[in-house]
Order: structure tokens, then C-alpha cells, then sequence
């Protein structure tokens, strides 16, 4: 097993000490920190960035060709992880007889002590997709607007260890919304300062699922749901998403998700509070959003990208999503170009 002891001193450290440990470079931009694994330890990469909050998003994209483990030691942060496994396994443990395998829909909350070591395995040849939310304490505690000791006392218990004297290890399940983000988060096409704030707010989007089921615990998630049903609605939202300028009737979605109309409509009301085809306009606009942001497209190429007929219908219902034009959009990117 490759093992690779990951001494950081700063929140920001973790993508440069990776990238020196695999003898290679990496990418800053915009605090934006990228490193590719080189092929002849794998493929795929590792994403991170720290925002001002104290919070960091992460993204572990990657298939290591030897079972391979990293050894995270924060001598001077005692930050805490909320991990989230997407695909593929991941062995996670903070001491070698204390630790869990993590599969996809399962998540972990973890924290070291001030001396401990937050290890992560993989396992040679499997893909593993793991997006995690790093929160440095003692950042979070002095951005917040109000003294943490005001916060309920479960979360004070979370946030309110800066010296980082007890150790966190709690597994649970995140269910579709929450799934949905992260992917929002992995397909995130923008650039530049847009892309930064935009993976800012998936990031408090993530943090808000978590916080939300931290409190009341397994029952927020679709709880009655059965696992085939949700199963059938991820089944839907990955063929919609794939396939967002051509999704088909509803018909024809729960067709490839296995189940009936009914079920399928039942379950998206349940876990996103909408109708299949609402979900589907949604998917829409936010992609449309993105490539409007990205200024490669024009209007009319986004309506035909995205499947759209009319290109009326499509400025009515994004300027009733986003109170503004997809032209104006365009132009005011074009203005602030042009300015630079």
C-alpha cells in the first residue's frame, strides 16, 4: 500500500503537499487549488478550496492503481469533516481499529483531536467520487455576526471544540437533494470569479442538508421513501440530467427508472417538493444560468442546448426564475469584460 502522510499547517495546504508527495505540480487559481494524478499512480484528480467563512469544499475524483492511503495531521487547525461518498468505496478511520467503510448515499462526520491523524484509504483499481466539507472552527467562530455559544448545544458541540480536545466519528445516510448539489458541484462548468462564488453557495447548500440532519437525524431524508423508490427516482435524475435536452415524457422516465407514473411523481414530491417536469425546468434554468455566466453561448444556442422550442417561453420562465433577462444576462457579462 502507497501511504502518504499529509503534514498540513494550513487549511490550504492539503492539494500542494499532495502534489509534492506525488513528485508533481499543481493549479492555484482563484484559491482554487487542482492536482492531477499522474498515470502511473492512476487517474482523475483532487479539487479544493477555502472560503472566508472557514469552510472548505473538496473533491475527490480519482482511481489510484494500488490500494493507497492519506494521512491527514492539522497540527495547528482542529477542523471538522462532513464526508460524503458519492461513488465507489471509501475506508475512512481516524485510529486503525475505529473507522467505517463508506459507500455511496452514506456520509461521515469526523474530527480528529488536536494530536490525531484522519486517514483516508483507497483501494487500488475502483473509482471512488468523495466530496467533503472541511470547517476550520476557530474560522467559523470568529466570521459568524454572534457569539457560537449561542447555537444549540448539539451543534456547539460540533463547531465549539477549537482546540480540538474530543474526537467526532458519526456515520449516517444523505439522501437525493443533498446528492443533487454535489453533482451541481462536479459539473460546474464556470469560470473565473463566477465559478468561485457559485461553488460558495453549493458549499452553504451542502452545510444547510447537513446541519438540517444533524438536528433531526435520519428522518429528514425521504423517509417514506422505500430504498427501490429512491433508487428509481436517482435512476430518473441521472437520465435527466445526461440527457436535459431530450428527456422524454414522464411516461418514459418512469419507464427507465422501473416504476410506475404515479410512484415516480409521488417520490419526486417527496424528496424535492415539485412535480418530475418542474424538476426537469429547474435543471434547466440552473444549466442555463451556467452557460449564460460562461458567456460561450449565445441565447439562442442555450435554448437549442437545453431542448427548449421556443425561445420566448424560455426568457419568460428564466426571467420568473432569476428576475432578469437571458440576453441582459449576456450583455452585462459582455459589459464586464469589456471593462477589464
Amino acid at each position: 500500500m502507497n501511504t502518504y502522510h499529509l503534514q498540513l499547517n494550513d487549511v490550504e495546504d492539503f492539494v500542494p503537499k499532495l502534489a509534492e508527495k506525488l513528485g508533481i505540480g499543481f493549479k492555484n487559481k482563484l484559491g482554487e487549488f487542482t492536482v492531477s494524478i499522474p498515470s502511473d499512480y492512476g487517474s482523475g484528480k483532487v479539487n479544493c478550496i477555502n472560503f472566508p467563512n472557514g469552510i472548505g469544499l473538496y473533491t475527490l475524483d480519482l482511481k489510484f492503481l494500488e490500494d493507497t492511503c492519506l494521512k491527514i495531521i492539522h497540527p495547528n487547525v482542529c477542523p471538522i469533516r462532513f464526508i460524503y461518498c458519492v461513488e465507489g468505496d471509501l475506508n475512512a478511520y481516524i485510529e486503525e481499529d475505529s473507522g467505517c467503510v463508506l459507500k455511496s448515499h452514506q456520509h461521515l462526520i469526523a474530527a480528529t483531536t488536536s494530536t490525531g491523524i484522519q486517514s483516508l484509504r483507497f483501494k487500488g483499481g475502483d473509482k471512488v467520487l468523495v466530496c467533503y466539507l472541511e470547517v476550520d472552527r476557530l474560522k467559523f467562530k470568529n466570521y459568524l455576526s454572534f457569539d457560537l455559544n449561542e447555537i444549540e448545544e448539539k451543534y456547539f458541540r460540533l463547531f465549539g471544540d477549537i482546540e480540538g480536545d474530543n474526537e467526532v466519528f458519526q456515520t449516517g445516510s444523505y439522501g437525493l437533494r443533498t446528492l443533487d448539489t454535489i453533482r451541481e458541484i462536479e459539473n460546474c462548468s464556470l469560470e473565473g470569479f463566477p465559478r468561485i462564488n457559485y461553488l460558495g453557495g453549493k458549499a452553504l447548500e451542502v452545510f444547510s442538508h447537513m446541519l438540517l440532519q444533524f438536528r433531526e437525524g435520519n428522518r429528514t431524508q425521504e423517509p417514506r421513501l422505500k430504498k427501490r423508490d429512491l433508487k428509481a427516482i436517482e435512476r430518473a435524475v441521472s437520465y435527466i440530467n445526461e440527457n436535459i435536452a431530450n428527456t422524454g415524457t414522464v411516461q418514459a422516465l418512469a419507464k427507465i427508472s422501473g416504476v410506475n407514473v404515479n410512484k415516480l411523481q409521488d417520490g419526486f414530491q417527496e424528496v424535492y417538493g415539485k412535480t418530475v417536469n418542474s424538476y426537469i425546468r429547474d435543471v434547466r434554468l440552473t444549466r442555463a444560468m451556467n452557460l449564460l455566466l460562461s458567456g460561450e453561448k449565445g441565447v439562442g444556442e442555450v435554448v437549442y442546448e437545453l431542448g427548449l422550442s421556443s425561445r420566448s417561453y424560455f426568457s419568460k420562465i428564466f426571467k420568473r426564475r432569476y428576475g432578469i433577462l437571458p440576453k441582459d444576462v449576456l450583455n452585462n457579462k459582455n459589459l464586464t469584460e469589456a471593462s477589464e
